[in-house]
């Protein structure tokens, strides 16, 4: 595995407002905050999903239909952060980010990344309330005819806006009139682009619309982040619907395949269109250290792990050149892509399901649920990651029978993970 970074990249300097991107560092800088800002969005829904009760209820009762909603939405959140890490690379700057960095994971509670006025983003469960006074403001559509800011923005849209305008100014369109880019100015922004470890598959994006765009052009670079910006917020406070595939709408035109955008999905369950249901009383912002010591800790202690092991194989996957993916032959990329998708399936969400129905007796969360909190985890210098987990799983064990056995966490682990990556 790639050695991993241990701080910020040099090449980072903090968005300036109406600054536009004229340098690729500073092109860099935004896309970098665009991941940043791509994942915090995903513990944030995760757990309110996650809180949902699901268990032993009809697939047609209330909390199934918004678990689904909420589930739909993150699976376009991991494609738009996928996105966002193909853009970095397209421009040669795919070394310097790593997913799984203690200073990139995000913690909570904290202020959206740059945007005015402030807004908390908070591990809460599931109400209407936070739907609507966290989830809408978050993916607001931006104003029509509203400038792109680099910092102090209202609406993400406005923030990709200024990354869709600095592509283009780097790729001198407009210049001299000329309506296209210049394709020496677009050669050279690309010219450290590597095709193949760009992710460019789909085997996890089943529930959400969209696709990875192999980014190696203007062109598809822009596409790239049009699909990001239509599937979150929409392209105007008035768009009620996407195409599935906003790589190829026309497609979708024609067989009548749309898809609402996320603003517009929030707005279905704070409007009571799609009934929450029963949810478990679990912790805002939870701790693991504020969890009582034994099982429920470790058990804690083993969901931060698995989020982070999560985020590692999807930094080793980009790190692994996809040029032997070929039909009928042994490939890592390809065995690392589907592994990462049951990671996300059915490691992470095993333990999670495991914690919030656990009760805690005693301690600062006594009378709720324990759940995740989507802490950064430290695995030991050099040991395996995936026998650090085992490790992790087989101590809680006794306590969860039901992370062992056929098709379990631990079977996931133990049988299913690679057992190369390493701290």
């Amino acid at each position: 595995m790639t050695t991993m970074h241990t701080a910020v990249p040099a090449e980072y300097s903090k968005p300036k407002a109406n600054e536009p991107i004229r340098t690729t560092d500073a092109l860099f800088s935004h896309l970098y905050d665009a991941a940043r800002l791509e994942l915090s969005t995903i513990p944030l829904y995760l757990y309110a999903a996650y809180s949902i009760e699901t268990e032993n209820v009809s697939q047609w009762s209330a909390g199934p239909g918004a678990f689904r909603l909420i589930k739909s939405i993150v699976i376009e959140e991991m494609l738009h952060l996928s996105l966002v890490r193909n853009l970095i690379v397209a421009i040669g700057y795919g070394d310097r980010v790593e997913f799984r960095n203690k200073e990139f994971v995000p913690a909570f509670p904290s202020p959206m990344l740059h945007r005015v006025p402030e807004l908390e983003l908070k591990l809460a469960p599931l109400t209407t309330d936070l739907v609507r006074d966290v989830f809408m403001p978050l993916e607001l559509p931006e104003k029509k005819d509203a400038p792109p800011e680099s910092d102090e923005y209202q609406t993400i849209g406005q923030f990709y806006k200024a990354i869709f305008d600095g592509f283009q100014w780097l790729c001198g369109v407009g210049e001299d009139g000329r309506d296209g880019p210049d394709p020496a100015k677009e050669k050279e922004l690309f010219r450290h682009n590597r095709l193949d470890l760009q992710y460019t598959n789909t085997y996890w994006n089943e529930g959400g619309g969209g696709a990875p765009v192999l980014v190696h052009d203007l062109t598809s670079a822009l596409t790239a982040i049009n699909v990001i910006v239509e599937q979150g917020e929409g392209m105007d406070p008035d768009q009620q619907e996407v195409p599935i595939d906003p790589e190829d709408p026309k497609q979708d035109l024609a067989t009548g395949l749309f898809e609402a955008p996320h603003y517009v999905k929030f707005k279905r369950i704070a409007d009571g269109w799609e009934p929450i249901g029963t949810v478990y009383p679990v912790p805002e912002n939870p701790r693991v250290s504020q969890f009582p010591e034994g099982p429920v800790r470790d058990l804690g202690q083993l969901a931060c792990a698995s989020y982070t092991y999560v985020l590692a194989m999807l930094d080793e996957l980009y790190n692994t050149s996809g040029r032997d993916v070929k039909p009928g032959a042994s490939s890592r990329r390809y065995g690392l892509e589907r592994m990462f998708v049951a990671a996300m399936q059915g490691l992470l969400f095993g333990v999670v399901k495991e914690l919030v129905r656990t009760p805690i007796t005693k301690g600062p969360y006594r009378g709720l649920h324990a759940a995740p909190t989507f802490e950064y985890y430290e695995f030991p210098e050099g040991e395996s990651l995936t026998r650090h987990l085992k490790a992790l799983c087989d101590r809680v064990l006794p306590h969860y029978p039901a992370l062992g056995g056929d098709n379990s966490v631990l079977w996931l682990i133990s049988e299913q993970m690679p057992d190369d990556l390493t701290h």
